[in-house]
């Protein structure tokens, strides 16, 4: 048993310095993912080769987003990860201000796109009913982690900073 000189000797912690914040914890989980993120596109361009043409590649990923993350498409693919099956009037509704021809051409781009489904119900009227592909799931939940992260660091704040000061301030 160690002496009592022993004991009071040895520095002591803190309790809140022994345990992460949760900040800190979500700042380390996105960091990970970033690195993650990195290794993937690095063995996937492994495997694939680089670009032949790294100009004409970026003009590429340019149109890819414009395509599917442009004007109301976004609004399109987050409305139907939230409500997976929906119908053109109901989807429309839930997008204030998207008039029904933007709609409907948002929804044949990203049909284009192999984004979304779109599937014929055998009914009198024929109804005609939205959702996510495969693929379209996919980028939905690999855009959640971009969202969260821009969410929680809002207004240049890092994770864990205090408020951020007011637009005009000096």
């Amino acid at each position: 048993m160690p002496s009592t000189a022993t004991v009071a000797s040895r520095p002591t912690k803190t309790l809140s310095a022994e345990l992460p914040t949760p900040e800190a914890d979500i700042e380390h989980w996105f960091s990970d993912f970033r690195e993650s993120a990195v290794r993937l596109a690095e063995r996937v361009t492994d495997l694939r080769g680089p670009p032949s043409d790294p100009l004409t590649t970026a003009q590429g990923d340019l149109k890819i987003i414009r395509s599917i993350f442009g004007k109301w498409s976004a609004d399109v693919l987050l409305a139907l990860h939230a409500v997976p099956s929906i119908g053109f009037e109901e989807l429309r509704r839930g997008l204030p201000n998207i008039s029904p021809r933007v709609l409907s051409l948002k929804l044949k781009e990203l049909e284009q796109n192999s984004m979304v489904r779109r599937q014929i119900l055998d009914t009198r009227p024929p109804r005609v009913r939205y959702s996510l592909t495969e693929r379209g799931w996919t980028v939905a939940w690999l855009a959640q982690p971009i969202l969260l992260y821009l969410r929680m660091t809002a207004d240049g704040r890092r994770l864990g900073d205090g408020p951020a000061a007011p637009p005009n301030a000096v």
